[in-house]
Order: structure tokens, then sequence, then C-alpha cells
């Protein structure tokens, strides 16, 4: 995922891409390839908790019946 491109993706999108980096994240893992280059990279509790919100926000966005683009 790129978030430079973010605005560009269909809502559908972007909520699997914020469920799939909460996963990652909560696992453990950084989201993306970023650690291809810096391997000793970790999120902090307070990234991790950032990215879940996000990801909980935009599914009950939709839960709420909002409008998909």
């Amino acid at each position: 995922m790129n978030f430079s491109e973010w605005a560009g993706y269909q809502r559908a999108q972007q909520r699997l891409l914020l469920a799939l980096s909460c996963e990652d994240a909560t696992s453990g893992k950084m989201p993306g390839p970023y650690t291809l280059v810096r391997p000793e990279t970790r999120l902090s509790a307070q990234d991790v908790e950032t990215i879940c919100v996000a990801a909980r926000q935009a599914e009950a966005n939709t839960a709420d019946g909002r409008r998909e683009r």
C-alpha cells in the first residue's frame, strides 16, 4: 500500500488494507515492505493502537450504512 495514494483507493480497499495492517501490527509485523530496508524497525504500542482504531472506525462507518465510493 502507498499512503501517498490513499485517497485514490476505493473505500472497500482502504478498509481491507487497514484491517490487514492491524492484523500484521498486532502480531508484531511491520505493515508493508519497509522492514526489507530496516529490519530492526518496530511499531510502538501507540502506533499499533492508531492503526487498529482506524481499521475499526472504517468498519464501523460501513456498518453504520455510510456510502461506499
